[in-house]
């Protein structure tokens, strides 16, 4: 019996460890990111239970033009949210959720993963996640 409880108490604390380290990476998360290129920024935060991001900035004014709806076609990206639903996958310490590409007007099944306080990954794939593209986002003040 002393046992059980030994184990069981070493359980409970581990998943409390990985809900309060989940925590620190959510928190370290929210805030405002420059993607690779330096032509937009996004800025993410909480939006209900999960994350969003929202582009606050761009280099140049573009419009959604590759949006298969063609009544948004003619939409500023300014304001856009580009990154919806993002939960924590405590067992590969990122966020999954779905990303917009304004590029090419699709949705795709999209992880984030805090490489750094500083250092963002996106990856975003489709058919499984047999074909991905990523890019590394930057912090910005």
């Amino acid at each position: 019996m002393r046992r059980a409880l030994s184990l069981a108490s070493g359980i409970i604390a581990t998943l409390l460890f990985a809900q309060i380290a989940m925590a620190d990476s959510l928190t370290d998360i929210i805030g405002r990111w420059r993607d690779s290129d330096g032509e937009s920024e996004i800025e993410i935060a909480r939006c209900g239970a999960a994350l969003c991001g929202t582009i606050v900035w761009l280099k140049q004014p573009r419009i959604d033009s590759a949006n298969p709806n063609a009544a948004n076609r003619g939409r500023s990206l300014l304001g856009l949210r580009v990154l919806s639903g993002f939960k924590p996958d405590p067992a590969a310490a990122t966020f999954s959720g779905d990303g917009y590409n304004p590029e090419d007007g699709r949705s795709y099944k999209t992880t984030l993963e805090l490489k750094s306080k500083t250092t963002l990954s996106i990856k975003g794939c489709v058919m499984g996640g047999l074909i991905c593209d990523d890019d590394i986002w930057t912090r910005r003040p």
